[in-house]
């Protein structure tokens, strides 16, 4: 019986070994090329192979029965049964998907191959999206040519974004963004104050708030003014087109996804300030230096106790008294700055019927920054919907609704020298506990750190609506007519109120100052859209149509102080004295009439011309001056469809494409071109309070619109079957006309009245290399990169010019100065000056050159201001020679335009995890670290320092050329001494995913993920990090890092359902 059992079982494996059988085969696309790196899989079965570099395969089969499943990127996939078949030679055909792929361009949509302008497509998968927070960071180090800075580290904090450089010297440099066709306000236009105090200007916030990120389908970044000038007066500064998502196509069934993530953050980096004992010295050798008392006492051990003295009132001498117990040695950045903490969940529900479809979601998050005042609660909903009502009519709408809850911490643009957090957290002395209070230190605008997270409150809540509803009806074959109407709704209610532990509220016994914002913008659009084949060599794409946006917003504020019950403050305004009027309100109107149309024609495959025209009147402008006209042109050459370009056999694509085109900037005051009147209050004879209005403007009816031309040349190719693509652009642009304000007499009560004067210009390269390393069943691995290179210049200012020294030889210049960094002792100067010939805001200041060693050095170096020098204090550079140091004396100290922008991803997948990696950087620009003005300097007063300051400090017999003397008090003076290389390389985003198996649970897919974001920074930058946020949207002001909330790391967990 056992010899039997063996006899059969070599009779199966015999069997088995005689059922299997060798295919091979070769693989090519319908132009007759040979395709290596095609996947060939036994279907139902992990059996698989790929071809070799000449197309061919062998697989072994199980059987006649076996199907061979046959796939390659940008192919359609084959299905072929074996049955008794040896040699299967297979061609692909070109995928109609990748033929056909669509691009969203302004009105409209063209084939991906017909794409004239230049435009960058960011569509991220679903893994990817569900990443980030927001679509600011969604968009960083993804696109050439595109700028994007943010600040993670305080919640819903603006984000700046720049395509292409700087085209206004004073007027709005943020893109265009467009959301489902409907145009939204961008962050800039979001700065309103609730504070009558210029110094409290508050940090703008982020105008995509409640955008969710993960109801995106695509975003395209319109580059180039072919491409932009269909959307006339607004496309000057590049338009972001924003797709939501619909309901994709299936059995009708609904698909449901759930999501949830952690995310933990905390501060990226810490300045090392004195701690007490080291400020403790300091303080004993300024008094010493000063000819005074020593404050402090430091025992062996390394405990500060605090020094009193006593006069004995029978000797009359006076005597040290040491405190009995050391005092608190408080690291402020330690105490004040925490983990943040925020968690988001919601849900998408999506399907497709017959004849609708449909897209939901819901979410929230509860975001908490790094400091502990700082958070925002968030709500978000969305319902996609589109219905074929008719054969010939669909009906599409869109809404979303956000509202959210937010309390932030002090800080602000020209506040933040004097009055942001920052500021306090770095200059507080370490020696004073919590709650404890220093009038020397008030009188320097220094309060206790911990009284601005308890006496100081800043509440915005906000409810943003944005809607939009179109009909499409089809007059013929490939004949359209649209009507779409969209509306954007903000209202916005902030409250902030400083309690008499800060200065602020101290000297005025409380302080709450309120204000609203209610903002509403709406759009109806008509088009007639023509797309039609005519033949094989033929094809037109036209949208003509009129547009009308209009605008309504009204903002008040008012002020009240003197509160009786102060713990009631922001909750009680009734009980404080009012000293600004409701009656404070602002109403803005504005609308534009627009006329648009474009003609995208195809020949043969092989020739696209584009032509688009628009014209725009604004009611901004006066008669004669109300309508622009921006028109444009493109080209492009598909060489890879010319014989000569195929026989070569390297090109998968190749196109060649040209543009021209103008567009216009409208970004002045609604009311700039009539005189304006303000409400004011006085008393009259009686004493009683009247209303009266005074002139607020000098008017000027002759403004017109900045206008923008641009040439652009770009190449797009891609080789190995589309594996590796590299597109190129070259551009130049120049902005004429520019809104500017002047100086003017002040006899008539005003300094500046708004003007046309000037012209600017960029021009750039960039260039973006995408490729597909790996594509096989169960592995793949793509990596894609970008480089921006660009160069602007003030062409013409139309001013007069002035001197201006530079190593003893003065020269004639046309410049203007941009507005003073802050309003308070430090940085009380600009730091970048507009001058024709050169970069947009050179840093514009003082030349140092070391340290004055002794004091026959110092003799004999030039006075500052008349002011004779002593060793120990800075070298000047004397630029014209006279021997004194004044404001002649500036000239370039550094320039904030970098030389370059890079990024680059990783994506790699294998089996169940994926990997992704996101790295961006920055090269050759100069930052002035505003912070350093003041704790890089050992003035001598109560604030605290940066421990280099003091330790590092000049001194007789030990000299140093890094930092100046204690005592030293010209520090406020801007010189090149706070002017650092802000050049960066940073990992933005790392992510590491799990598809668990989860298909014996009913589940489409279960994701967990875990992802790190500024987990890394190389830089030689000295401040909290390089990438400055101060300013964002006052083009005077560049370059300078002036105490802002610092930067954060931040860890996420992440959980995504589909069921």
């Amino acid at each position: 019986m056992k010899r039997l059992k063996i006899i059969l079982l070599f009779l199966f494996l015999g069997l088995q070994s005689f059922a299997q059988s060798q295919i091979t085969g070769t693989i090519s696309g319908t132009d007759g090329l040979t395709l290596p790196g095609v996947n060939v899989l036994v279907k139902g079965t992990s059996v698989g192979t790929t071809t070799d570099i000449n197309g061919k395969y062998t697989i072994e089969v199980p059987g006649t029965e076996a199907v061979l499943l046959y796939s390659f990127i940008g192919f359609e996939s084959q299905e072929i049964p074996v049955g008794n078949q040896k040699v299967i030679d297979v061609v692909l055909q070109q995928s109609t998907e990748s033929l056909e792929e669509v691009v969203v361009v302004g009105y409209g949509e063209v084939r991906k191959r017909d794409v004239t302008g230049s435009i960058s497509k960011v569509k991220e998968s679903e893994n990817v999206a569900r990443q980030y927070s927001s679509v600011d960071a969604l968009l960083q180090g993804r696109s050439s040519g595109v700028q994007v800075v943010s600040n993670p580290g305080s919640p819903g904090a603006a984000v700046s974004v720049r395509i292409r450089g700087t085209n206004s010297l004073r007027g709005n440099n943020e893109p265009l963004y467009v959301v489902d066709g409907v145009i939204i306000s961008s962050a800039g236009e979001d700065v309103l104050d609730a504070s009558t105090d210029a110094n409290e200007l508050q940090s703008p916030q982020n105008g995509l708030t409640g955008l969710n990120p993960r109801d995106i389908e695509s975003i395209e970044i319109l580059k180039d003014a072919s491409a932009t000038a269909i959307y006339g007066s607004r496309g000057a500064n590049g338009v972001v087109l924003i797709t939501t998502k619909q309901g994709q196509k299936g059995d009708g069934k609904a698909k449901i996804n759930a999501y949830g993530s952690v995310e933990f953050s905390w501060i990226s980096k810490k300045l090392d300030m004195l701690d007490g004992v080291g400020y403790a010295k300091y303080r004993n050798e300024t008094a010493l230096l000063e000819g005074n008392k020593v404050n402090f006492h430091i025992s062996p051990d390394n405990k500060v106790y605090d020094i009193t003295y006593v006069v004995d009132p029978n000797t009359g001498i006076e005597s040290p008294v040491i405190a009995q117990n050391p005092m608190e040695d408080k690291n402020w950045q330690d105490e004040v700055y925490e983990m943040g903490i925020t968690h988001t969940e919601g849900v998408t529900v999506s399907g497709k019927g017959e004849k609708s479809k449909y897209y939901f979601s819901a979410g929230f998050a509860d975001q908490k920054g790094i400091v502990e005042t700082s958070q925002i609660q968030r709500g978000d909903l969305r319902l996609n919907m589109t219905n074929e009502l008719t054969d010939k009519l669909e009906l599409d709408t869109r809404v979303s609704m956000i509202y959210q809850d937010g309390s932030f911490a002090q800080s602000g643009s020209k506040s933040g020298g004097n009055r942001s957090f920052t500021k306090q957290v770095l200059s507080y002395t370490p020696l004073v506990g919590f709650g404890d209070e220093d009038s020397d230190d008030l009188d320097l605008d220094v309060s206790n750190p911990y009284a601005w997270l308890t006496d100081y409150q800043d509440e915005t809540k906000e409810l943003r609506i944005n809607a939009s509803s179109s009909l499409t009806y089809e007059l013929a074959k490939g004949l359209k007519y649209k009507i779409q109407g969209g509306l954007d709704y903000r209202n916005k209610d902030r409250s902030r109120f400083w309690n008499t532990g800060v200065f602020k509220g101290q000297k005025e016994n409380g302080v709450l100052a309120m204000s609203t914002l209610d903002r509403y913008s709406y759009t109806m659009d008509n088009l007639l859209m023509y797309n039609t084949k005519l033949n094989d060599n033929h094809r037109i794409n036209t949208t003509v149509g009129v547009t009308f946006d209009g605008s309504h917003a009204e903002a008040s504020v008012y002020e009240v102080t003197d509160f009786p019950i102060k713990s009631l403050g922001i909750d009680a305004p009734e009980l404080g004295r009012i000293i600004t009027q409701p009656l404070d309100k602002i109403t803005n109107e504005e609308s534009i009439l627009s006329f648009l149309g474009r003609v995208n024609y195809s020949l043969m495959d092989k020739y696209v011309f584009t032509v688009s025209f628009r014209a725009d009147g604004s009611s901004k402008f006066a008669d004669g001056n109300k309508y622009g006209y921006f028109p444009a042109a493109a080209f492009a050459w598909r060489m890879i469809e010319e014989d000569f370009v195929k026989d070569l056999n390297v090109f998968e694509n190749l196109k060649l494409r040209m543009g021209w085109g103008q567009t216009g900037n409208q970004a002045i005051d609604a009311y700039s071109t009539l005189k304006n009147y303000n409400t004011v209050y006085y008393v009259d004879s009686n004493n009683n309070t009247s209303i009266g209005n005074v002139a607020g403007n000098i008017s000027n009816p002759d403004l017109t619109w900045e206008t923008t031309t641009q040439y652009n040349a770009g190449l797009d190719m891609s080789f190995f079957r589309g594996r590796l693509s590299l597109v190129t652009d070259v551009y130049y642009k120049r902005t004429e006309d520019l809104l500017q304000e002047i100086q003017i007499g002040s006899s008539n009560g005003f300094s500046t009245m708004p003007i046309n004067r000037g012209e600017i210009e960029n021009k750039g390269i960039e260039l973006s290399l995408d490729g597909i390393i790996i594509d096989k069943k169960d592995i793949s691995l793509n990596v894609g990169g970008h480089i921006s290179f660009n160069r602007n210049k003030v062409v013409e200012l139309g001013l007069d010019p002035s001197s201006v020294w530079n190593n003893g030889v003065e020269s004639k210049e046309v410049f203007y100065l941009g507005n003073n960094v802050s309003t308070g002792t430090y940085f009380k100067a600009p730091a970048n000056i507009f001058m024709e010939g050169k970069a947009v805001g050179m840093l514009w200041g003082y030349k140092t050159n070391g340290i004055y060693q002794d004091e026959a050095a110092a003799a004999e170096g030039p006075t500052y201001q008349g002011n004779a020098n002593v060793a120990g204090d800075v070298v000047f550079v004397d630029q014209n020679g006279d021997g004194n140091i004044n404001e002649l004396d500036r000239t370039f100290i550094g320039d904030p335009n970098p030389d370059f922008t890079y990024g680059f991803n990783i994506n790699f997948n294998y089996k169940r995890f994926t990997a992704s990696a996101l790295f961006e950087g920055v090269y050759g620009n100069q930052i002035a670290n505003g912070n350093s003005m003041e704790i890089a300097f050992a003035e001598g007063n109560s604030k605290n320092v940066l421990s280099e300051a003091y330790y590092n400090a000049w001194r007789p017999g030990a000299p140093s050329n890094s930092h100046p003397r204690v005592g030293y008090d010209l520090n406020e003076v801007f010189t090149d001494r706070i002017v650092e290389d802000g050049s960066y390389f940073r990992m933005s985003n790392i992510t590491l995913g799990y598809d668990l198996p989860v298909e014996s649970l009913g589940l489409s897919k279960v994701n967990l993920y875990v992802t790190g974001r500024n987990l890394f920074t190389i830089t030689d930058y000295s401040g909290y990090d390089p990438q400055v946020t101060s300013f964002m949207y006052d083009g005077t002001i560049m370059g300078v890092d002036w105490t802002g909330t610092p930067n954060a790391k931040s860890f996420l967990v992440g959980l995504n359902v589909t069921f």
